[in-house]
């Protein structure tokens, strides 16, 4: 299975010049939601979020700690 970026144009969907073709095949199309009915949700979702770790951690802390825990390696030396 290879997966394309097409451009749907005028009820046509035209593939790139250098997409695979292959005949016949048979293709799935999955067209996007109205963006714009989920877009007002979403940023309300997003502005009563913010701000919701405030006071809890402390950003700068928990960067050096994920920093620091990928310095711990766990895997084995390889055996030569």
């Amino acid at each position: 299975m290879v997966a394309i970026k097409a451009k749907y144009e005028n009820g046509r969907i035209v593939l790139p010049p250098d997409a695979p073709r292959r005949k016949p095949c048979e293709v799935t199309v999955l067209f996007p939601d109205d963006e714009d009915a989920t877009r007002p949700r979403d940023r309300e979702r997003m502005r009563r979020a913010a701000g919701g770790w405030a006071g809890l951690v402390d950003g700068d802390q928990l960067i050096r700690d994920i920093y620091e825990a990928r310095k711990i390696s766990t895997r084995k030396p390889p055996r030569l």
